[in-house]
């Protein structure tokens, strides 16, 4: 953190590594950076918070008022292209993801000057404590000055908090024990020598490129682009031929024997966590959707406290596929507030018959938690005897927000859930 401004700027990252790393058009940044007065109308349109953190960065005072920072920025406008082109990069970025990579990397003064505000992620009634909000851009500015990889380590999680992820466990037990431990093992070139097995093994042409391994709580995050399929863009002027980019993610345990997948396809990243984990344990592994059931009178149970909006997770909607109406119609109510879903629902018991009293029929729920609408719905497990699989829409919450929910399931309602993804 005592790199001066010159080489702040000196190091900026190069258009490839934003074309390519980042997937971002600099040039089109660049292009708007040299209209007349676009610097100077910039830092005027910067909060107070990008105020303070540019000072700081620039070796300037950043405790004073914004209206006396604000001048001294101006006199460095030259200095600031590489923050402007980051302003820019993190339009859309999840501001969890930055944070989360900002804890880490940046000291917890440069993360200070980035708080906001607070704000209640619980209930409208604020039940809930109250969490910090961040200047996203703020702390992007410190990342980049710090090391360009931030930047990258950012836009890499900020698709593990806006993606849903298929739950995966080992189709049977490796037959051979390994001959180092799975964190170990991974290291950029093995994965790379899986990833090249691979694609010889598949012979369709299509290119599967590492991109990165990063550490999360102790479990391996593994960053793959893939080309999916012959596509084509308009640059503006001509037809530029390719392929559609795909980003597949692979959450490893520890131990290598369960594995979290994000992506578009089905079957490739499935075979590409086949053939990473085959490598390690020296046989040929297999992974398959992980099954958890529950039996039907402990989610019977669930669904009476979430309609009693009990432990902060209430109904706002229910959708059955054979009501107690007259013709057995598929049934679905709504509403943006639980305390009105449970109204209508009384209303419907006394009127016509008890919508959640066949777990069979109801095709799924919506809970409220932490304002955000989460569905789960209730799979007969195969084996016929009365058990479900519990699945919820992961990708409506963002990666801190799925762990505690589920261990809230788990804690107050005895319920191990899945994601609805699949492979």
């Amino acid at each position: 953190m005592k790199k001066s401004a010159t080489t702040a700027t000196r190091q900026s990252p190069h258009r490839e590594f934003w074309a390519n790393e980042l997937e971002f058009d600099s040039a089109r940044a660049e292009q708007a950076l040299a209209a007349d007065g676009a610097m100077e109308r910039w830092i005027d349109d910067l909060t107070g918070q990008q105020v303070r953190m540019l000072c700081a960065l620039l070796g300037l005072p950043d405790d004073d008022s914004v209206q006396k920072l604000r001048p001294l920025l101006h006199e460095r406008a030259a200095e600031l292209r590489p923050f402007f082109l980051v302003a820019h990069f993190g339009k859309g970025k999840s501001e969890v993801a930055v944070v989360e990579v900002a804890r880490d990397a940046l000291s917890p003064h440069l993360v200070d000057l980035c708080i906001r505000r607070k704000r209640s992620r619980g209930s409208p009634d604020g039940d809930e404590p109250q969490e910090e909000r961040y200047d996203k851009t703020a702390l992007l500015f410190a990342l980049c000055h710090e090391d360009r990889k931030f930047l990258k380590e950012a836009f890499h999680f900020d698709k593990v908090h806006k993606k849903g992820f298929a739950s995966m466990v080992l189709a049977e037990a490796a037959k051979s024990a390994p001959k180092t431990p799975f964190l170990k093992f991974l290291t950029p070139e093995a994965v790379a020598h899986a990833l090249e097995a691979y694609q010889r093994q598949r012979r369709d042409g299509s290119v599967s490129e590492l991109q990165a391994i990063w550490m999360r709580e102790g479990r391996p995050y593994v960053f793959v682009r893939r080309t999916e399929r012959p596509d084509h863009i308009h640059d503006g002027r001509h037809i530029v031929h390719g392929y559609r980019a795909e980003w597949i993610v692979l959450d490893f345990s520890p131990d290598g024997d369960q594995v979290n997948i994000a992506s578009t396809s089905v079957e490739e990243p499935r075979e590409i966590a086949d053939r990473i984990v085959s490598a390690h344990f020296g046989c040929p592994c297999r992974f398959v959707n992980e099954e958890r059931a529950t039996d039907a009178g402990t989610i019977e149970r669930f669904l009476v406290a979430a309609r009693a909006a009990q432990n902060g997770m209430g109904l706002v909607e229910v959708c059955v596929s054979n009501s107690p109406l007259r013709g057995s119609s598929k049934v679905r109510i709504s509403n943006e507030q639980a305390a009105a879903l449970v109204e209508s629902l009384d209303h419907l018991d006394s009127a016509v018959g008890t919508m959640l009293e066949n777990l069979a029929d109801v095709e799924w729920v919506k809970v409220l938690y932490r304002r955000k609408r989460v569905g789960l719905q209730f799979d007969p497990d195969e084996s016929g005897d009365g058990q479900y699989v519990v699945r919820y829409t992961d990708q409506r919450l963002n990666a801190f927000e799925r762990r505690r929910f589920e261990q809230q399931m788990r804690d107050d309602h005895g319920i191990t859930i899945l994601s609805t993804e699949k492979r």
